[in-house]
């Protein structure tokens, strides 16, 4: 069992007990014994128990749940109050602003369960008469439960594409040509369904042969002879396989890639429909059109970017020299600084920038000013090591109700930049997202701003704002925005970046990695970039350390 396995495990126990009221003071000690865990940077399973009991918060009663996830891939603890626990339960404890105590009150008071129940409950304004509840909370909990019923048959990019390489893998097994496509071909941030072309002449035996997947669950109802429709096993989302002749392949490929809007923007049903296709570079050749690679196919605003830039402009992994916006031990990071640095110099990078969470962050060990007098300490004495690799001073500094940044002007002058986001206080309305964010902006010692809209993916809706306006503010105020590439926000939505890119705005592609697995998240980052027709020449981190750290002084 891994790290996270044990750890996901030991928080849900904590978020149980906490449902079903046993003792605050075990649950606790089990809550801060799992945080030291989640921090430990090697591998928790080749521990002894007097090496468990080295880390902090872990004592004899919890060495030996840990010990049974190990060794049997259980714990009596868990199981036994899963056992006690309604299923639905465990979808309710997703629910943000709703704690396992408040849960329980759910449970015990309403009898509630499900989400379905809990919704009902909501429009029937019954949550809200619970002690500690209240109009807002209800509100809050009936906006997020319809967030999650409208998002449980989607995944993000990194599950999406996860699944789709243990299918690919099968059907290539069964048949000589095989394809991705849809929302997948195209890097799309969250996925709703997975298209897949297989090669053919074999129309009905191929139906045969997809189904003979072990996983595969075929919709029979939705299915054609020409189209396989259903699920892989333990997944919601939807997945297409066209069975395609021979002679249609490239057709079909290009048609099955595309967004609709793209094929209407090219009129290609009326150029191109029963023909046969070599390649999809053919299509825009016989049309007289600029090539558009398949990420940019989605009839946004692929054309009126062709007719300014050319693909190969656009900026590939290779291209970037560093990784901005990283975390470490320091405050919430599993690796140590020299640890995340010697990872990003051993993939060839020029420059890691370290941005832990600053003091404001205090439940991400957020550092107080002595703490970045010790860590910038550190940094100088790593940097003498080297003579071909630079570690950069950074911060990521809370974005504070009213704007202001979370340092005063002498401590953020000690940084070679500094990330502003927003990590509280999120549920604004456009009338306080708008003056906060852009009073960060215009912040002197502000360089980049961090996950512009604090999305995360299929869980939590971004904060509203006026993007032209904020881009704005940016390029008059020297500001980099950042595409967060952490799969979970992928933030900025690269529907902006074409905006950006037309205001001339530094985009940094950020990890924000909290371990060193994280960094290579920066290739979701560039997949979604290239999506919106980011330039390798606007791209912060793929410039050279000399014109970052111009770029960095606002000269």
């Amino acid at each position: 069992m891994g790290n996270d396995e044990i750890v996901d495990a030991l928080e849900l126990l904590v978020k149980l007990w906490d449902v079903h009221g046993v003792n605050e003071f075990k649950s606790k000690n089990l809550a801060f014994a799992a945080r030291g865990l989640d921090k430990y940077p090697g591998k928790i399973s080749s521990l002894s128990e007097t090496e468990l009991l080295q880390i902090p918060g872990v004592g004899k009663s919890i060495v030996k749940i840990i010990l049974d996830l190990i060794q049997v891939g259980g714990s009596t603890d868990l199981d036994g109050i899963l056992e006690q626990t309604p299923p639905g339960i465990l979808n309710l404890l997703k629910i943000k602003g709703l704690g396992p105590k408040k849960v329980g009150l759910i449970w015990k008071e309403l009898g509630i369960t499900d989400l379905d129940d809990l919704l009902t409950a909501c429009e029937e304004n019954r949550l809200e008469q619970l002690k500690g509840f209240g109009k807002a909370v209800q509100e809050n909990v009936q906006l997020y439960i319809q967030f999650l019923k409208q998002n449980s048959k989607k995944l993000r990019l990194d599950k999406a594409t996860h699944l789709s390489q243990i299918i690919l893998e099968q059907l290539k097994s069964k048949f000589n040509q095989v394809a991705e496509a849809g929302e997948l071909s195209r890097n799309c941030e969250v996925i709703s369904e997975l298209v897949f072309l297989v090669e053919s002449t074999d129309i009905f035996g191929s139906g045969a042969l997809i189904n003979s997947i072990d996983g595969m669950e075929e919709d029979i109802k939705e299915s054609s002879p020409f189209t396989w429709r259903g699920v892989f096993h333990g997944h919601l989302l939807s997945i297409q396989i066209h069975i395609i002749s021979p002679d249609q392949w490239g057709n079909a490929l290009f048609q099955q890639v595309a967004h609709p809007e793209h094929l209407v923007a090219i009129q290609f049903y009326k150029h191109f429909q029963g023909k046969s296709i070599a390649s999809d570079k053919e299509v825009y050749e016989s049309l007289a059109l600029p090539y558009i690679i398949p990420e940019m196919r989605e009839g946004f605003k692929e054309f009126e970017w062709s007719q300014k830039h050319q693909s190969d402009e656009l900026i590939q992994y290779s291209d970037l020299k560093g990784c901005l916006h990283n975390h470490s031990t320091y405050s919430d990071g599993k690796n140590t600084l020299l640890e995340m640095a010697e990872a990003c110099r051993a993939q060839g990078l020029q420059y890691f920038g370290i941005a832990d969470h600053s003091q404001y962050a205090a439940y991400a060990n957020g550092l107080k000013e002595d703490r970045v007098i010790a860590q910038q300490e550190e940094i100088d004495q790593l940097n003498a090591r080297w003579n071909d690799f630079t570690i950069l001073k950074g911060i990521e500094a809370d974005i504070l109700p009213d704007g202001s940044l979370d340092y005063d002007a002498s401590v953020l002058a000690r940084f070679d930049y500094v990330v502003a986001s927003v990590h509280a206080q999120l549920a604004m309305d456009i009338d306080r997202s708008m003056p906060r964010v852009i009073k960060a902006i215009e912040n002197p010692y502000t360089s980049i701003l961090g996950h512009p809209t604090g999305r995360l993916l299929l869980t939590r809706a971004g904060f509203p704002l006026h993007m032209d306006k904020i881009l704005d503010a940016c390029k008059a105020n020297g500001v980099s925005i950042e595409l967060n590439a952490s799969p979970y926000r992928l933030d900025l939505d690269w529907r902006y970046i074409y905006d950006a890119m037309d205001k001339g705005i530094y985009v940094s592609i950020n990890p924000d990695a909290h371990q060193i697995e994280g960094i290579r998240d920066m290739e979701y980052g560039v997949k979604v970039g290239r999506k919106g027709g980011l330039l390798r020449s606007l791209t912060l981190n793929a410039l050279n350390l000399h014109d970052l750290k111009t770029f960095f002084k606002k000269a």
